[in-house]
């Protein structure tokens, strides 16, 4: 089974190798297609963006542009379809994005796709992929824009609540509404815990598969996904949400499964074959320990015809394969060292 599994990711491997100039934007495209779609299915209410050639659009021109021109057209989308229900919250709503997109391209310009990510994988119930694997192959620097993420979820829907209970309100209610949505995001408790469960993940991950022995890579996946559920266990207790339990230890392992293809598609280490190396220079003495990467040769076939050749041309074809430069050289009768030699000093003696 492991082996079948590696030829499969040695092939998509070399695909990817082969084709990544058309791949990449395509992946992109998927990528900005289901951000779009996902966002009109949350905020969805101005009819022009719910167009299918709408969306289309937009994700053809996030194909080919940075991940930060995604976010940024990501949130433009959700204020237009803010606005298109509130033209009050939409200011608010545009003030937080602001603050949360600055923040983001000051620090981690290039991961944008963690901010959109931790609100997808929210609403399809696996958003504990990200600090799993932010931990594994990022830095604790990914906690920014993953906590941002968290920010926007939540965010959405405060604001879709409060634009169902808004109606023609005057305007010296519009300050009141700013109100409520401010201190509905501030009293959030679930968010303010999501935002510290996943931090203690990517630090706790970071952390162990930063340490020194064997099958620590998996080790990490396995203890990140525990810590994930021991912490949301006491959260959702804490908060009196215990019908969120199932979904959450459900979402976790299926995380994790993910998070370990992942990572298989990217490295897979032999640690049978690890070896402890010992070498120095002249200001140290180094114990390094080398752990092969395993990967597999992709099996080539090669298909070569036999019948349809009669015995003459056969014998003809492998006399030319046999036939060398050398001797095409002499049959042409421009230059042959033996033939001279033997001009020279024949064998006959009588001709010598």
């Amino acid at each position: 089974m492991m082996m079948k599994l590696l030829e499969v990711r040695a092939r998509i491997r070399a695909l990817y190798q082969k084709f990544e100039l058309y791949i990449n934007p395509v992946v992109k495209f998927v990528i900005a297609l289901i951000v779009f779609q996902v966002i009109n299915s949350s905020l969805g209410s101005d009819p022009r963006f719910l167009r299918f050639p709408v969306v289309l659009l937009l994700s053809l021109v996030c194909a080919f542009l940075p991940s930060s021109v995604m976010v940024f057209l990501a949130g433009v989308v959700s204020l237009v379809h803010i606005y298109y229900v509130s033209p009050m919250l939409v200011i608010l709503a545009a003030l937080i994005f602001l603050v949360l997109y600055l923040f983001f391209i000051r620090f981690t310009p290039g991961l944008g796709y963690v901010l959109l990510a931790v609100p997808i994988l929210h609403v399809l119930g696996i958003p504990y992929v990200v600090p799993i694997l932010m931990g594994l192959f990022s830095t604790p620097i990914a906690i920014l824009p993953t906590s941002c993420g968290v920010i926007i979820y939540y965010l959405f829907r405060i604001i879709r609540e409060a634009a169902a209970r808004q109606v023609n309100l005057a305007i010296e209610d519009i300050l009141q509404l700013y109100t409520d949505v401010i201190d509905s995001l501030f009293a959030n408790q679930l968010m303010f815990m999501t935002i510290a469960v996943f931090a203690v993940v990517i630090l706790a991950v970071y952390l162990i598969r930063k340490l020194k022995f064997d099958y620590v890579f998996e080790a990490a996946i396995a203890l990140g996904s525990v810590l994930n559920i021991i912490a949301f266990l006491i959260v959702d207790l804490r908060l009196d949400i215990s019908n969120q339990i199932g979904t959450m230890i459900l979402g976790t392992v299926g995380s994790a499964v993910i998070v370990y293809l992942i990572y298989l598609f990217r490295q897979i280490l032999d640690y049978s074959a690890a070896e402890n190396v010992q070498f120095e220079d002249d200001n140290y003495y180094y114990f390094v320990k080398a752990v092969p990467k395993v990967d597999v040769t992709v099996p080539q076939f090669h298909v070569k015809r036999i019948g349809g050749q009669e015995a003459g041309e056969q014998d003809e074809e492998l006399y030319e394969e046999d036939y060398t430069e050398d001797e095409a050289y002499e049959d042409n009768g421009e230059y042959d060292p033996e033939t001279e030699y033997e001009e020279e000093y024949p064998e006959d003696p009588e001709q010598r």
